[in-house]
């Protein structure tokens, strides 16, 4: 029977879309079972700190900021402290009435987490938010090429081509961690994979040894909003992410401002300065959540997700579609599942300008509100609620523990 739960992340904070949703799901776990949350780097987000749920924050910086390179080169391969601090969390714990889920682990906790459970012998769930169990840098994208990448991973094209946005060398790195990591995850005799998009499980399928429990389960989707978005009194296109190359920020500003149109970028990054410069008529207002995130998707005509890379799910996609926000997609993302081309959205062809100029042209002329109706109509909110998410997971646990 399930009595605990230890939710691993490597921040304490919601960094991204996967760190939302490791914190949200703990929290809801935590109304019925005894969860630990254990972490690695600060700021601690202040709804963990309740007395349902044990934290345990080891306190490092992320591999990307550590000033001590040298340690973050050889720790950000395998963390022996991780691995002694994970080994306590464990030890006092039955594996028969545990599970272990993991969500992020490449930027601070490393495999020590998969080294620990293997040998323990608990029960394994990791949640595939992105492609790290197979390919160096995690995204299937070659940062140099800006461009998605289509090589065997660890072939030997894949290893002779620099496609780290930092530096080949950091490549090599990269590959080592993986070779690591993977030495220890397919150890896991009891590991259950969670994939969250259709796309995801078939780019990864051949990467992952045939015994490994694969599992379909979309990550939730945040349904605070009270009402439908009133899109035809808005006037902003809506960018809301990191602002990152990859992400292809500058796409969408590409677009909006040679097409002369209103955008709205919620999210950050070292590109901002930048970005406002080059583009005085988009408006940037930083990171939002809560109620200023719900106000600028109100304010939203539509929302565009311009994305180079091959993302597993596209959450920002579903959220703006509780909102009846139609959505403009690329075709080669797993966000392109919930869009049907000219009913509830469209989609275009990834990284291209041009491709991207016209689906929004082809918005400008749609009745959008008829959109709305119909993305309304096809939108199941119950699916993607926390609620079912947490129904579903639970199933899953206990399924799990049986067998």
């Amino acid at each position: 029977m399930l009595k605990n739960v230890v939710v691993v992340n490597d921040f304490a904070h919601a960094d991204g879309g996967a760190g939302k949703v490791a914190i949200d799901v703990a929290l809801s776990l935590s109304k019925t079972y005894n969860v630990i949350f254990f972490t690695c780097v600060p700021p601690i987000d202040v709804r963990l700190k309740t007395p349902s749920i044990k934290l345990v924050c080891i306190g490092k910086p992320d591999i990307l900021t550590d000033r001590k390179r040298w340690r973050a080169i050889t720790k950000g391969v395998f963390d022996y402290n991780i691995r002694k601090q994970f080994e306590k969390v464990l030890g006092n714990l039955n594996p028969d009435e545990t599970i272990v889920h993991v969500h992020t682990w490449t930027k601070a906790l490393t495999s020590a987490v998969f080294s620990v459970t293997a040998k323990m012998n608990y029960h394994l769930v990791l949640t595939l938010h992105d492609f790290f169990v197979s390919c160096p840098n995690g995204g299937f994208f070659n940062y140099n090429e800006k461009k998605i990448c289509d090589l065997r991973s660890l072939s030997c094209r894949c290893i002779l081509t620099d496609c780290d946005s930092r530096s080949y060398t950091q490549k090599i790195w990269r590959m080592l961690r993986l070779l690591t990591q993977n030495h220890f995850l397919w150890k896991n005799k009891k590991l259950t994979l969670l994939y969250i998009s259709d796309m995801c499980k078939n780019m990864l399928m051949s990467y992952i040894p045939s015994n490994v429990n694969m599992i379909y389960l979309p990550d939730p989707v945040d349904l605070v909003n009270k009402g439908m978005v009133t899109i035809d009194e808005n006037e902003y296109y809506l960018y809301l992410g990191r602002l990152s190359p990859e992400k292809g920020i500058v796409l969408f500003c590409d677009a909006i401002s040679e097409l002369g149109l209103k955008g709205l970028v919620v999210g950050d990054g070292y590109l901002r300065k930048e970005l406002e410069k080059k583009y005085p008529q988009i408006s940037f207002v930083g990171w939002a959540s809560g109620e200023k995130k719900e106000r600028c998707m109100k304010n939203a005509k539509a929302l565009v997700f311009p994305s180079f890379c091959a993302e597993t799910y596209g959450l920002v996609v579903a959220e703006a579609k509780s909102y009846g926000i139609p959505c403009i997609v690329p075709n080669r993302c797993a966000a392109s599942e919930q869009i049907e081309d000219g009913e509830n959205g469209y989609i275009f062809e990834t990284g291209n300008l041009n491709s991207l100029k016209y689906a929004i042209k082809r918005y400008e002329t749609t009745d959008i509100k008829m959109m709305q109706q119909r993305l309304i109509s096809s939108f199941d909110r119950e699916a993607l609620s926390m609620e079912t998410h947490i129904v579903k997971l639970i199933n899953i646990y206990n399924k799990i523990l049986k067998s």
